[in-house]
């Protein structure tokens, strides 16, 4: 079945067995305190179909998140798309949502930065901020600033770089510092899809749930978020690069640098390396297509085909892992732990 190790692996970064942000935060000034702040994509405030429009409108209307034009082209498709999708998307919500704690993104996210605040010290303070639900970016920018915290480190909780995701998110922190007459003085950390910790907090993490010897699992499936293939290309400044060849992804260059996809396949690499994994025995796959009858095209191969695929090609024991996400969500609990857990028993897996 399928295996999501987000929910683990978003305390894990947090702690010091993972240096990657606590380094990162103690190299942005030794005198006065400093802000980190925790930035991710975001969710409804509750499972009503009227919360999940209103964060899916948000989202949804960002036009790094979906590019088309013209825009009434656009104007349009959103409106048939949050005329039907909350409906389907609520009942996901709801099969994962905590009866207590709510959104899973959101309190793991606050347990994170509970966790970075011990580790980090009085020194620096945590907080999180989302770009289309509560707690906001620019209001968190500016609690800060109201605490007396003038730098500020950004850690976009994405560790591959898209436009739709670090791109829109520090887009929208640039914008909100440069509106106010005390500029902060933001720093980033960049994408961290190599960096050494996260491969081996995301090792130590799913090693268990792949097994050793005999009780290994027959294949390991590595799920990235998926992401429109226009988006990948306009990273490729050559325009002769980013799938307008084969081997595109096959390492990583000078023209791939800022490639989403490439980098998805570096991050498959290094982690089937350092899970010792025989070449054939893992894959890549890309979820969480949003089209509407084949309007906008997604980078392949698509996770939910290769599911099926692997089940009727007799693999019974497959373990699917998300590097991509950093938090559990929707897209780890239910698409693949339910859903895609489902489709790999209805091809004959176990």
């Amino acid at each position: 079945g399928a295996e999501g190790p987000a929910a683990e692996f978003d305390l894990n970064l947090g702690f010091d067995e993972d240096e990657l942000v606590v380094r990162a935060a103690q190299t942005a000034g030794a005198k006065r305190r400093t802000g980190v702040l925790l930035l991710n994509i975001g969710t409804p405030a509750s499972t009503s179909v009227e919360d999940v429009r209103e964060y899916l409108g948000r989202f949804l209307a960002d036009d790094r998140v979906i590019e088309i034009s013209p825009p009434f082209l656009k104007f349009l498709l959103l409106q048939i798309l949050l005329a039907t999708r909350p409906q389907s998307s609520a009942q996901n919500y709801k099969k994962i949502w905590d009866p207590v704690r709510g959104s899973p993104l959101l309190f793991h996210s606050e347990d994170l930065a509970e966790a970075l605040q011990r580790v980090l010290g009085e020194q620096f303070i945590v907080r999180i901020g989302m770009a289309y639900s509560e707690p906001f970016v620019e209001d968190a920018l500016r609690s800060l600033a109201a605490e007396g915290v003038d730098d500020v480190l950004l850690v976009p909780m994405f560790p591959h770089y898209a436009s739709s995701t670090t791109g829109s998110i520090l887009a929208n922190a640039y914008r909100t510092a440069s509106e106010v007459f005390c500029t902060p003085f933001l720093r980033v950390v960049s994408p961290f899809y190599d960096n050494p910790y996260y491969l081996r907090s995301m090792r130590d993490t799913v090693s268990d749930a792949i097994g050793l010897g005999g009780s290994r699992v027959d294949h390991v499936l590595f799920s990235f978020h998926g992401l429109p293939e226009a988006q990948c290309m306009k990273t490729d400044d050559t325009q002769k690069m980013c799938l307008r060849r084969p081997d595109c992804c096959a390492k990583m260059r000078r023209e791939n640098r800022n490639c989403y996809r490439a980098q998805c396949f570096e991050s498959a690499r290094l982690l089937a390396r350092e899970l010792e994994l025989p070449e054939d025995s893992w894959s890549i796959g890309f979820q969480s297509r949003l089209t509407l009858r084949g309007t906008i095209q997604w980078i392949r191969p698509y996770t939910d085909e290769i599911i099926g695929d692997l089940a009727r090609s007799g693999v019974r024991r497959l373990a699917v892992l998300a590097p991509s996400f950093t938090a559990d969500c929707v897209e780890t609990l239910e698409e693949l732990g339910m859903q895609g857990r489902e489709e790999f028993a209805e091809g004959g897996g176990e």
